[in-house]
């Protein structure tokens, strides 16, 4: 029997690290930000040489993409190779099913909020499968209907949650395979949009605090 590729969960979640590292270390370069009217501009450059806010958030993204990514790779050749259906995927029993890519981003959201992260993500979208990825604030749903239209670009705001500042930031989430794209429309059928290959399905948004 040809033996199947499987992605632990702890490895995920090991990514921990390396997003914390990333983001202290290594400087990001966005494509293009965009504010809106509303929002109030990106934030210079610290002069004392410290990473900005943008530059981590920027960093913090091409982590989580990058994981994201050979997920659903994985994740679509796992179903290819015969394994359950994509409905029977969505199960969260340990041993019986690979989670969706989305399930897997969410869990790994919270492993990383629990373990005390001062940062934050979440996938969100403007015609989600799953309720809990709408859009939750005024910047996200702007955030996301700019990335809609502008599938290359960044969009950057400043919101404050909970009496607390935070730069956010939201990045197109454009699928990696085709069969992404197939396999969220087949899960959607009850939402008239459709998608294509290439457009962008939603967006990740990362939060990083300006205070401490």
């Amino acid at each position: 029997m040809k033996p199947q590729n499987r992605v632990a969960l702890p490895a995920v979640f090991s990514l921990v690290v390396l997003l914390i590292v990333l983001a202290l270390s290594t400087r990001g370069a966005g494509s293009n930000p965009a504010t809106s009217p509303g929002d109030a501009p990106a934030l210079p450059p610290p002069s004392n040489g410290a990473i900005s806010p943008q530059n981590q958030a920027d960093a913090l993204h091409f982590v989580i993409a990058a994981d994201r990514e050979l997920y659903c790779r994985e994740y679509i050749a796992h179903q290819t190779e015969g394994g359950s259906s994509p409905n029977a995927a969505a199960s969260t029993k340990s041993g019986e099913s690979w989670p969706l890519p989305s399930e897997m981003l969410r869990r790994a959201a919270e492993s990383i909020q629990n373990k005390g992260a001062e940062f934050s993500y979440a996938l969100r979208s403007l015609h989600p499968s799953d309720p809990r990825n709408e859009p939750q604030t005024e910047l996200e749903q702007r955030g996301l209907a700019f990335v809609a239209s502008h599938p290359t670009q960044n969009y950057y705001g400043q919101e404050m949650l909970g009496g607390r500042p935070y730069f956010t930031a939201v990045y197109p989430d454009i699928p990696a395979v085709a069969a992404c794209v197939d396999c969220h429309n087949r899960r959607s059928a009850s939402i008239p949009h459709r998608y294509q290959v290439g457009e962008a399905m939603g967006g990740i948004v990362v939060r990083v605090p300006l205070e401490f």
